[in-house]
């Protein structure tokens, strides 16, 4: 939790730092475009910049059309056997974990944003024709925050509004504020007391699809429109797009567990910067303060994940409460040297801004909602890269949900009296079943097949049972069909007018169909790169290596996967892909090369590669203190693949075995290199014993230097 506090700045008179006249200041009113006639301003300013309130309305209308009320009910035959709906959305059926009474459970906005938590966006649109309206407010209060002896406070709000025209489709609105004071014993500040940053607009439209089983996946584009303080038109746009997937548990397994699974992964353009001229406030505290109350950012990396549990109670499940855990992540990919602080600590992440949010929302009363929660800073970036993580962070949160649709309650209507006359008799009869696994397992979705009889297979429902076509009397041969084998085979005895009901149990439990995925990695100049990938879906969640050619085959169960792939020195992909049962599909990725990390103990050219750092050994083994200069050796070829052919070279005085030492530690060497990452195939190992001296062996000076390490550039370029 100590990575949450900013970078602190140097302590001391602040007014020392810069010799700058209060004159040269920029005024509190930040938020307009700079202004050559600009002027010192009073103590209290009004500035529009970026604002964050929680306090939402959501409506949420279920996907039904206007004619869709019927859609929901399930069809039941004469016997009471329930059947799958045939009606536009299949999905929404009596015992949806996420219907009530008929209608889609109401969903609320983010913080100004979409359908989601707090930060994390669902793939999601809610109902068609749900209109959700939501009131937000954040703030916190922390002393040393920005400066040694400072108190600075925020309180942001947001009015949010959403609406979903489409079924796979939803816009949203939402306007911003915030008030900012920050009061620190500095004679000569720059920057006002009290700040605030009035009417930001976002907003954008998202495109979502849940799939049956749970799974869902989607992304949004949005524009954020920045305000002056004393008028109404722009002064600065921000752009931002996110995919989204998230998987719910609750249609994923048998008793509906209430647990809900959600990332999100986008990136920000944001010219916030431009709103105010901060190149004119010559202090560097009053100018992070003013950043900072203006909600000045930088171009970003966004990531979330999130996990919350979502509940209905009440006899009628018209009542819900829902725990969330949200883990935010931004990255900062602009760096802005005017905001360098000197003397200050740096982070341990420097581009990085992270923030863990533990909250619950709740559906309180038809659609009415209420949420909480608590953000707690972990890592703050260093000031060139962003503004500080507040350090905590509370959340209130007000909001609506209306859904145009009715609600559809079911009501025991009285069986309609007999017909006058007897219907003509039936001369053919059905087959009424049931479909079961090994272990006694209802199995939807098999196909069940007359041969011979009929040409048409009938699937099961979600509890197994099927209803056949009517044939003449007699015996009918029975196939089941499942993952495209014929699973079990029975025959059954059909009579005139009547029902015969079967259970067809399976001998033995069929396997899922499987396909075979082949992938393979380059980086942008088109050679291959050994790579890592965790692939997760369908019950799988685990890594795999490729070959060191870049090359991976791997088999899989039919279904939606999502993979990361890793490679040292490279930028992390997250990729999608759709396995097909008996198929193969071909993955081509090719990475980013990530910026290379400093070595200064290090340097090299195609002549050789030298250390500041002598390499020590503990026998023949490397020694514990080389660790550090070797990982930093691993780090430079890591990141400077023109470095093709590398040769360890071990001298060492003539005591001894003097041969079969320089071998051992040589190799010593090279296996470290190899656990670090880099290629076995870029390194050769070769010890010269005593053949190659320096010095003379008669003094320990003389043997000092000839026991050293030389690495040699084979092949460069």
């Amino acid at each position: 939790m100590a990575w949450a506090a900013p970078p602190a700045l140097p302590e001391g008179d602040p007014a020392a730092s810069s010799e700058a006249p209060a004159e040269a200041a920029a005024p509190a009113e930040t938020a307009t475009p700079p202004d050559p006639t600009l002027e010192a301003a009073p103590a209290d300013a009004t500035v529009a910049g970026d604002a964050s309130v929680d306090a939402g309305a959501t409506v949420d209308t279920s996907s039904f059309d206007a004619d869709i009320s019927g859609e929901a009910a399930d069809a039941a035959d004469e016997g009471g056997k329930r059947k799958r709906g045939k009606g536009k959305d299949d999905s929404v059926r009596a015992d949806d974990p996420g219907m009530v009474e008929g209608r889609r459970e109401g969903l609320m906005p983010t913080n100004g944003g979409p359908i989601g938590l707090f930060y994390t966006m669902l793939p999601d649109v809610g109902g068609k024709y749900t209109f959700r309206f939501r009131l937000h407010t954040d703030f916190f209060r922390k002393s040393n925050f920005m400066y040694a002896g400072d108190t600075h406070a925020r309180v942001r709000g947001a009015v949010t509004i959403g609406f979903t025209p489409f079924k796979f489709g939803e816009l949203f609105f939402s306007v911003k504020s915030s008030a900012n004071r920050n009061e620190r014993p500095q004679a000569d500040r720059q920057d006002a007391k009290a700040v605030f940053a009035l009417g930001d607009v976002d907003f954008g439209i998202k495109a979502a699809h849940r799939f049956k089983n749970g799974i869902g996946v989607g992304g949004v584009v949005g524009l954020g429109l920045l305000s002056g303080s004393n008028r109404l038109r722009t002064s600065s746009v921000n752009f931002w797009f996110d995919g989204m997937f998230a998987v719910d548990l609750r249609y994923l397994t048998k008793k509906q567990a209430p647990v809900r699974i959600a990332t999100n992964i986008g990136w920000m353009l944001d010219n916030s910067l431009g709103v105010a001229p901060y190149e004119l406030i010559t202090d560097p505290v009053s100018r992070e303060v003013s950043r900072f109350a203006l909600g000045g950012n930088h171009s970003r990396l966004q990531m979330r994940y999130a996990v919350d549990f979502p509940v209905r109670l009440g006899k009628k499940r018209q009542f819900g409460i829902d725990p969330i855990l949200e883990w935010s992540w931004d990255v900062s990919t602009r760096r802005e040297p005017a905001f360098v602080q000197p003397n200050v600590t740096p982070s341990p992440l420097k581009r990085s801004s992270q923030w863990l949010t533990v909250g619950m929302r709740a559906n309180v009363v038809s659609g009415l909602h209420i949420d909480a929660a608590a953000d707690i800073g972990l890592v703050s970036p260093n000031f060139e890269y962003g503004p500080p993580t507040p350090p905590w962070q509370i959340i209130l949160g007000l909001g609506w949900t209306f859904d145009p649709v009715p609600v559809v309650r079911e009501v025991e209507v009285a069986a309609p009296p007999p017909p006058a006359e007897n219907p003509p008799a039936v001369l053919e009869g059905r087959i009424v079943g049931q479909v079961l696994d090994p272990n006694g397992t209802p199995i939807p979705d098999a196909k069940v097949l007359f041969p011979g009889v009929a040409a048409n297979a009938i699937l099961t429902d979600s509890s197994g049972a099927f209803t056949s076509f009517r044939f003449p009397a007699g015996q009918v041969a029975v196939q089941v069909e499942v993952n495209g084998q014929v699973a079990h085979e029975a025959t059954a005895e059909v009579k005139d007018g009547e029902d015969t009901s079967v259970t067809l149990q399976l001998a033995n439990a069929v396997a899922p169909a499987t396909g075979i995925v082949q992938g393979s990695v380059t980086d942008q100049g088109g050679a291959p790169v050994a790579f890592s990938m965790r692939v997760s879906g369908q019950g799988v969640d685990e890594s795999f290596n490729s070959t060191e050619d870049g090359r991976i085959a791997l088999e899989l169960f039919e279904g939606e996967y999502r993979a990361t792939i890793t490679a040292l020195g490279f930028k992390e992909k997250i990729i999608t892909f759709t396995v097909r049962g008996k198929g193969e599909i071909t993955v081509r990725e090719q990475l980013e090369r990530d910026a290379p990390v400093a070595t200064p103990n290090v340097s090299g050219n195609k002549s050789g590669i030298k250390l500041k750092k002598k390499i020590r050994y503990n026998g023949n083994d490397v020694h514990a203190e080389s660790y550090a200069i070797l990982d930093e050796l691993a780090s430079f070829l890591n990141g400077h693949p023109e470095f093709e052919a590398v040769e360890v070279g071990v001298h060492t005085d003539d005591r001894g075995a003097a041969q079969q030492r320089t071998d051992e530690r040589a190799d010593a060497v090279k296996a470290y290199l190899i656990g670090k990452g880099v290629a076995g195939s870029r390194l050769s190992a070769k010890g010269y014993g005593a053949s190659k001296p320096v010095a003379v062996n008669m003094t320990e000076q003389g043997r000092a230097k000839n026991n050293r390490t030389v690495f040699s550039v084979k092949s460069y370029k």
